[in-house]
Protein backbone atom coordinates (compact mmCIF):
# COMPACT_ATOMS: atom_id res chain seq x y z
CA UNK A 1 0.00 0.00 0.00
CA UNK A 2 1.29 3.19 -1.33
CA UNK A 3 1.94 5.89 1.44
CA UNK A 4 -0.17 8.81 1.70
CA UNK A 5 0.49 12.20 3.38
CA UNK A 6 -3.56 13.05 3.46
CA UNK A 7 -4.22 10.04 6.14
CA UNK A 8 -2.23 12.76 8.35
CA UNK A 9 -2.35 16.08 6.41
CA UNK A 10 -5.77 18.40 6.77
CA UNK A 11 -6.81 21.57 5.96
CA UNK A 12 -6.20 22.76 9.84
CA UNK A 13 -2.37 21.52 9.66
CA UNK A 14 -2.12 24.08 7.30
CA UNK A 15 -0.87 27.54 8.62
CA UNK A 16 -0.69 31.02 7.01
CA UNK A 17 0.13 34.44 8.77
CA UNK A 18 3.09 34.11 11.43
CA UNK A 19 4.45 36.96 12.52
CA UNK A 20 7.35 35.07 13.76
CA UNK A 21 10.96 35.29 11.72
CA UNK A 22 13.09 33.15 13.75
CA UNK A 23 13.57 29.38 13.74
CA UNK A 24 12.97 28.58 17.55
CA UNK A 25 9.64 31.09 17.62
CA UNK A 26 8.25 29.72 14.66
CA UNK A 27 8.63 26.12 16.01
CA UNK A 28 6.92 27.04 19.01
CA UNK A 29 4.12 29.16 16.82
CA UNK A 30 3.47 25.94 15.20
CA UNK A 31 3.00 23.80 17.99
CA UNK A 32 0.35 26.47 19.93
CA UNK A 33 -1.11 26.37 16.48
CA UNK A 34 -1.49 22.71 16.95
CA UNK A 35 -2.98 22.71 20.49
CA UNK A 36 -5.26 25.43 19.32
CA UNK A 37 -6.88 23.28 16.68
CA UNK A 38 -7.07 19.82 19.39
CA UNK A 39 -3.95 18.18 16.86
CA UNK A 40 -1.58 18.13 19.95
CA UNK A 41 -2.58 18.18 23.44
CA UNK A 42 -1.46 20.92 25.61
CA UNK A 43 0.34 18.84 28.11
CA UNK A 44 2.67 17.22 25.23
CA UNK A 45 3.61 20.68 23.25
CA UNK A 46 6.56 21.48 25.77
CA UNK A 47 8.04 17.82 25.27
CA UNK A 48 7.20 17.72 21.70
CA UNK A 49 8.56 21.55 21.78
CA UNK A 50 11.90 20.64 23.69
CA UNK A 51 12.41 16.94 21.47
CA UNK A 52 12.37 19.40 18.05
CA UNK A 53 14.75 21.95 19.66
CA UNK A 54 17.16 19.41 20.60
CA UNK A 55 17.05 17.72 17.25
CA UNK A 56 17.66 21.20 15.70
CA UNK A 57 21.11 21.47 17.91
CA UNK A 58 22.17 18.77 16.18
CA UNK A 59 21.65 20.49 12.52
CA UNK A 60 19.16 22.48 11.12
CA UNK A 61 16.60 20.72 8.97
CA UNK A 62 16.14 23.15 6.86
CA UNK A 63 17.01 21.81 3.35
CA UNK A 64 17.60 24.23 1.49
CA UNK A 65 15.08 25.32 -2.13
CA UNK A 66 13.44 27.50 1.22
CA UNK A 67 12.14 24.56 2.68
CA UNK A 68 12.89 23.06 6.64
CA UNK A 69 11.51 19.64 7.84
CA UNK A 70 11.62 19.84 11.59
CA UNK A 71 10.59 16.41 12.80
CA UNK A 72 10.21 14.65 16.49
CA UNK A 73 9.25 11.02 17.33
CA UNK A 74 7.62 11.72 21.35
CA UNK A 75 6.18 8.76 23.12
CA UNK A 76 3.12 10.42 23.83
CA UNK A 77 1.91 11.05 20.40
CA UNK A 78 -0.43 8.79 18.59
CA UNK A 79 0.47 8.09 14.96
CA UNK A 80 1.61 11.01 13.10
CA UNK A 81 0.90 14.57 12.96
CA UNK A 82 1.90 16.80 10.16
CA UNK A 83 1.45 20.34 9.87
CA UNK A 84 2.58 22.99 6.98
CA UNK A 85 3.18 26.68 7.63
CA UNK A 86 3.98 28.73 4.59
CA UNK A 87 5.67 32.09 5.23
CA UNK A 88 5.28 34.67 2.10
CA UNK A 89 8.40 36.55 3.62
CA UNK A 90 11.29 33.91 4.27
CA UNK A 91 12.59 33.40 7.73
CA UNK A 92 16.00 32.38 9.36
CA UNK A 93 15.78 28.80 10.16
CA UNK A 94 19.74 28.28 10.03
CA UNK A 95 19.47 26.62 6.47
CA UNK A 96 22.90 25.52 4.99
CA UNK A 97 22.68 27.06 2.00
CA UNK A 98 21.93 30.40 3.94
CA UNK A 99 18.85 30.85 2.20
CA UNK A 100 15.66 31.96 3.60
CA UNK A 101 13.14 29.29 4.65
CA UNK A 102 9.46 29.84 3.30
CA UNK A 103 7.48 26.41 3.66
CA UNK A 104 8.15 24.70 7.32
CA UNK A 105 6.62 21.54 7.27
CA UNK A 106 6.74 19.25 10.77
CA UNK A 107 6.73 16.12 11.16
CA UNK A 108 5.62 14.39 14.41
CA UNK A 109 5.35 10.88 15.45
CA UNK A 110 5.46 8.11 17.67
CA UNK A 111 8.77 7.03 19.27
CA UNK A 112 7.68 3.26 18.18
CA UNK A 113 6.79 4.44 14.55
CA UNK A 114 10.58 4.85 13.33
CA UNK A 115 10.06 3.03 9.71
CA UNK A 116 6.67 4.99 9.41
CA UNK A 117 8.35 8.40 10.35
CA UNK A 118 11.65 7.60 8.00
CA UNK A 119 9.18 6.71 5.12
CA UNK A 120 7.19 10.15 5.80
CA UNK A 121 10.07 12.22 6.12
CA UNK A 122 11.32 10.49 2.68
CA UNK A 123 8.19 10.79 0.95
CA UNK A 124 7.68 14.97 2.04
CA UNK A 125 11.30 15.40 0.59
CA UNK A 126 10.57 14.00 -2.83
CA UNK A 127 7.52 16.05 -3.26
CA UNK A 128 9.14 19.10 -2.12
CA UNK A 129 12.04 18.67 -4.03
CA UNK A 130 9.98 20.02 -7.33
CA UNK A 131 11.24 23.96 -7.05
CA UNK A 132 8.04 24.77 -9.10
CA UNK A 133 5.59 23.43 -6.68
CA UNK A 134 8.07 25.61 -3.82
CA UNK A 135 7.21 28.44 -6.08
CA UNK A 136 3.29 27.49 -6.30
CA UNK A 137 2.97 27.02 -2.41
CA UNK A 138 4.82 30.21 -1.35
CA UNK A 139 2.09 32.18 -2.98
CA UNK A 140 -0.56 30.08 -2.03
CA UNK A 141 -2.80 32.18 0.56
CA UNK A 142 -5.45 29.41 0.82
CA UNK A 143 -5.69 25.78 2.74
CA UNK A 144 -7.49 23.93 -0.64
CA UNK A 145 -5.11 25.56 -2.73
CA UNK A 146 -2.08 24.10 -1.11
CA UNK A 147 -3.85 20.36 -0.64
CA UNK A 148 -4.94 20.26 -4.45
CA UNK A 149 -0.92 20.91 -5.36
CA UNK A 150 0.38 18.58 -2.93
CA UNK A 151 -2.24 16.20 -4.48
CA UNK A 152 -1.31 16.41 -7.98
CA UNK A 153 2.38 16.35 -6.66
CA UNK A 154 1.59 13.48 -4.44
CA UNK A 155 0.36 11.54 -7.59
CA UNK A 156 3.38 12.43 -10.04
CA UNK A 157 6.25 11.11 -7.30
CA UNK A 158 4.55 8.13 -6.05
Amino acid sequence: MALNIFTYLDRQSIIFGLKQKKKKSVIAAIIEQLVQKKKLSEKDSKSVLKVILQREEMGSTAIGNHIAFPHARVESIKGIIISICIFKEGIDFDSLDQEEVNIVVLLLSNQKEVGLHLKMLALLAKMLRDKYLVQRLKKSTDANEVLELLSKQQQAVV
